[in-house]
């Protein structure tokens, strides 16, 4: 068996969603077959309902193509975590504004204090957030209770004979996140961290959850409504947000793998719109990829300055076990390749581009079996990394 360069980076990759210590192998064989039937067996081999995927050639998306169950187009897909890279877009763009300060300490913009309980005098930064190095844990206590609403969250006490708690009324973001609904405050709580600020990476959603609500405290209006305003709009991402009900009709119906067969799962809304809450189609992420590709530029839209652009997609540290791959403001970098994957129950997806000599090509897919709920190796460890690879190749054959 050859295991390629591409393959291994596939994998590190498949790490950056569910950590580091899985190992697998996949052995393709020479095939004649089209690049098309080649995505058709593998969602056949590992019973993918849909699927969408496209590559990106500096300024244009060039292939784009629905599989499976729902091929439309316009299907919609939660995207998960690659939200964050919409929210560390936000921050870069108040910092262009000259409306915040990555270095600053991010009480300077919140009304309630945020630190370390065991590291008082130790600030808390912008900076340290968007790549991860705030000390947070990955999640914040009781994140479960606030997350998801009440009918997803009993929905998993029936199936999975659970007693998950939640939250009827649920709390407003400031409440959840200043400790008024917890006496011991959620910052406060040693739960919620692990580490010395700045000292190591982290990957954090509560961090970037915090960024998300640092946004609504500058700009006096939701991440959502922010979102929609300087990226969503200008870049006529039309299928794209964060509500499944403006989408009714498109959306991708979500699949988690339980007791061996594919399970059909309510549709949903996360309330962790800084972290992983957007839902998108292909054509539409392609559009915001393609400006990072392409110095901020989009169809005459200017997402960011070039040097913006160039600060986030730089390393600002390494990811602890998976050396070189680093992060920068928002991104996961290793080789060349920059980009977010995302995970959420029912939902897999991910956006990957990369610089050549011949120019700067990106990947996209997104499908719609997850591994949220119940770990998932096979589809992680298999089919994941094949299909990363057969895009990756199949882009870098067409540049």
């Amino acid at each position: 068996m050859k295991v390629t360069k591409k393959y291994i980076i596939a994998l590190i990759l498949v790490f950056s969603v569910v950590g580091a210590g899985i190992a697998s192998f996949v052995i393709f064989l020479p095939s004649k077959k089209s690049f098309e039937s080649k995505i058709r067996d593998l969602m056949v081999d590992y019973e993918i309902p849909s699927l969408t995927a496209g590559i990106a050639i500096n300024d244009s998306l060039i292939w784009v193509n629905g599989f499976g169950d729902q091929s439309d187009l316009e299907t919609v897909y939660m995207i998960g975590s690659i939200t964050k890279t919409f929210t560390a877009t936000t921050l870069l763009q108040l910092n262009e504004s000259n409306l915040i300060n990555l270095d600053d300490d991010i009480n300077d913009y919140l009304p309630f204090d945020v630190r370390h309980p065991n590291y008082l005098s130790t600030p808390i930064s912008i900076h340290m957030l968007l790549t991860h190095t705030a000390g947070l844990a990955r999640d914040f206590y009781y994140s479960m209770s606030y997350y998801f609403d009440k009918q997803f969250i009993q929905w998993i006490n029936t199936v999975f004979d659970t007693n998950f708690a939640y939250w009827d009324p649920k709390p407003s973001l400031e409440e959840f996140l200043n400790g008024s609904i917890n006496p011991s405050g959620l910052y406060y709580n040693s739960n919620n961290w692990v580490s010395e600020p700045g000292t190591e990476f982290l990957y954090s959603n509560a961090g970037f959850e915090l960024l998300g609500y640092l946004v609504e405290q500058v700009t006096n209006q939701s991440i959502v409504e922010y979102v929609q305003e300087n990226i969503l709009d200008p870049l006529n991402m039309t299928n794209s947000g964060y509500n499944y009900i403006d989408f009714t009709g498109k959306n991708a119906i979500p699949y988690e793998r339980i007791y061996g067969s594919n399970f059909a799962i309510p549709f949903y809304n996360l309330s962790l719109n800084g972290a992983g809450s957007l839902r998108s189609t292909v054509p539409d992420l392609a559009k915001y990829m393609i400006a990072h590709m392409n110095q901020g530029e989009y169809n005459g839209f200017q997402l960011l300055t070039p040097e913006k652009i160039e600060l986030m997609h730089k390393k600002h540290v390494l990811i602890p076990g998976s050396e070189p791959v680093g992060y920068g403001l928002g991104w996961i970098i290793t080789d060349g390749i920059q980009g977010h994957d995302g995970a959420t129950p029912g939902f897999l997806s991910s956006m990957y581009m990369k610089e050549s000599e011949q120019g700067t090509f990106g990947i996209i897919v997104m499908f719609n079996r997850g591994s949220s709920l119940i770990l998932d190796i096979e589809l992680l460890t298999e089919f994941y990394p094949a299909i990363l690879q057969l895009l990756l190749e199949r882009a870098e054959n067409l540049i």
